[in-house]
């Protein structure tokens, strides 16, 4: 068996796609600890939703997933929960505050059961501003940084910045498991896609950081929900289309 496994990269706002719809778009290569200061509360402009996708992993392997968006005031989680029946599940979620027009990253937490393997990620962040990490039985600390998100974070802010008619950001601070790593934004040319027989204007915008490189196709209909994903890490490629609203 490979010890890869598409899963282990969903969202990651940043995540796999699955085709099972025709598209004519080309392929671009517990509790959370308090927030740092106090800020007046406002209102997250990203509608909550869950929305399901169909998903596949170099068209070998194929599952689905649930994404779901919801707020309380400021305080704000975005999970994801997957699974390829009979192989693994995974549930990733982003928590956060939204203040002054932005994303607070507080936490982000990652678990998947791949066959008989469990696998956990976490990053928090302390009330003292510091970052602490666990994976694989290690915790490491590092200093936090007030702007870094994590990657459902950061599509959030992206959607969020759409919906207000900004212009995203060129770079962000991505809050990793060893530290703090710069990752770059660029907008591709627009593209409509075919979901289900139905047509979809969408934004497009390609996510690097390292040799990892995703694409998100943004549908401005839907109030920017990604209706599709890729996610390229070397030769394996990750897919998530988008089917519709959860119930």
């Amino acid at each position: 068996m490979r010890t890869r496994h598409p899963l282990l990269l969903l969202p990651l706002l940043t995540l796999p796609l699955l085709g099972c719809a025709s598209s004519s778009a080309q392929t671009n290569p517990t509790a959370v600890p308090a927030t740092p200061a106090a800020a007046p509360a406002a209102t997250l402009p990203v509608a909550a939703n869950a929305q399901r996708y169909l998903l596949s992993w170099d068209g070998q392997l194929t599952g689905s997933a649930v994404r779901r968006l919801s707020c309380q005031h400021a305080s704000c989680t975005f999970r994801t929960d997957a699974q390829v029946p009979g192989l693994a599940t995974l549930t990733e979620e982003s928590r956060f505050q939204w203040r002054h027009d932005r994303v607070v990253f507080q936490r982000y937490q990652r678990d998947l059961q791949l066959l008989l393997f469990p696998q956990s990620v976490s990053i928090v962040r302390e009330a003292d501003g510091q970052f602490v990490t666990q994976r694989k039985g290690k915790t490491r600390r590092y200093p936090g940084q007030d702007d870094a998100v994590d990657l459902l974070g950061l599509e959030v802010q992206l959607r969020a910045d759409r919906l207000a008619g900004k212009t995203p950001k060129a770079s962000y601070a991505l809050a990793e498991v060893k530290g703090i790593t710069p990752v770059s934004l660029t907008r591709l040319d627009n593209v409509t896609l075919t979901l289900n027989g139905k047509a979809w204007g969408t934004e497009v915008y390609e996510r690097r950081d390292g040799q990892r490189l995703t694409t998100l196709w943004l549908a401005p209909d839907l109030g920017f929900v990604p209706v599709q994903i890729v996610h390229q890490d070397g030769p394996e490629t990750y897919r998530m289309i988008w089917q519709g609203p959860a119930d």
